[in-house]
């Protein structure tokens, strides 16, 4: 009874007008207190959109939990809040990245703008497929800006191929078309460039036209490996969530093969992706590896719980 009546207190507090000592004093006191009710008056208080809602919104999300991550997002693009907001979401790192990757396909450009731009600071790998559909299906160029630029905070491999194939759009139709797709071009540009070798230098700066540049890059890049990157040392090294994430990029592989015949444009796909042999292959060569641990129980928890009963890799993985 006693916090309830304190707590009631720090939200009347909250809610004093201006730069008002009792309000800092009521956020500070809430963040010592901690807890779910403490996180909801503390949200609250971003409303303000002042100095106490900065200070509330650090508070947000030095505390977490389930409210905080989406709490914080909506409040990204309001100018006066968004640095400090951005400090919160990168405070709690991993924990925003759901909430946040699911705002992604929010009705606002600008909500997904600086989500994009959220999820490039926290700078998880579990941003970079969401981030990849932005790239390469939001309908706002400064939205899938946002995307390739937090892709290259991110530094995931799998976005390589997302990248160059960015690097490879045409001509757009009218004048203002055609500015934006060279700024979007640009910051995948740097994008690769942050990702490192064996694009950095040639995607950055290279010499020659967009066309001879990009031809180069793909050149390269189909040298680098026929084998998912995961598994191209030795595979008892790894460990079974390793395992099961390149099990999750080749379900996303086939995915974007089936989109890509639906809207009638070539799939994205990474070079130790882009053949049928190529994955069942590697499908094979993780389950062997799964059964080789934990024998039919592994391998079926695995498909069933982690890979949704996804038809091919359950046919190739039926003669084990």
């Amino acid at each position: 009874m006693f916090s309830s009546i304190k707590a009631w207190k720090l939200g009347a507090a909250l809610k004093a007008r201006g730069n008002a000592t009792e309000a800092y004093s009521a956020v500070k006191e809430l963040g010592r207190m901690g807890g779910p009710k403490a996180v909801t008056l503390l949200v609250s208080a971003l409303d303000r959109k002042d100095g106490v809602a900065r200070s509330a919104a650090r508070e947000v999300g030095r505390l977490g939990g389930p409210e905080a991550a989406e709490a914080l997002a909506r409040h990204l693009p309001t100018v006066e809040l968004h640095k400090a907001v951005l400090e919160a979401l990168s405070v709690m790192g991993a924990e925003a990245v759901p909430k946040l990757t699911g705002l992604l396909k929010d009705p606002s450009p600008n909500l997904r703008c600086a989500v994009a731009e959220a999820l490039g600071k926290i700078r998880h790998a579990d941003a970079t497929e969401p981030l990849i559909q932005v790239l390469t299906h939001d309908d706002a160029y400064a939205v899938r800006v946002a995307a390739a630029q937090a892709l290259g905070e991110i530094q995931d491999q799998r976005a390589i191929w997302v990248l160059v194939a960015t690097l490879k759009m045409r001509d757009e139709s009218t004048a203002e078309q055609q500015q934006a797709l060279a700024v979007l071009q640009e910051a995948a540009r740097i994008a690769l460039h942050k990702l490192g070798d064996p694009l950095g230098e040639k995607a950055a700066g290279g010499s020659g036209t967009l066309e001879e540049q990009v031809a180069r890059m793909e050149s390269e890049l189909k040298e680098v490996a026929d084998h998912h990157p995961k598994l191209a040392g030795e595979l008892r090294r790894l460990g079974e969530r390793d395992l099961v994430e390149v099990m999750h990029d080749l379900v996303s592989a086939s995915e974007e093969i089936s989109w890509a015949k639906v809207e009638s444009r070539t799939p994205l796909l990474a070079p130790y992706f882009d053949t049928y042999e190529k994955r069942r292959e590697t499908a094979e060569q993780v389950g062997r590896e799964l059964l080789r641990r934990g024998g039919r129980k592994l391998l079926d928890e695995v498909l069933h719980k982690e890979l949704n009963q996804y038809a091919a890799v359950a046919n190739w993985w039926s003669h084990f």
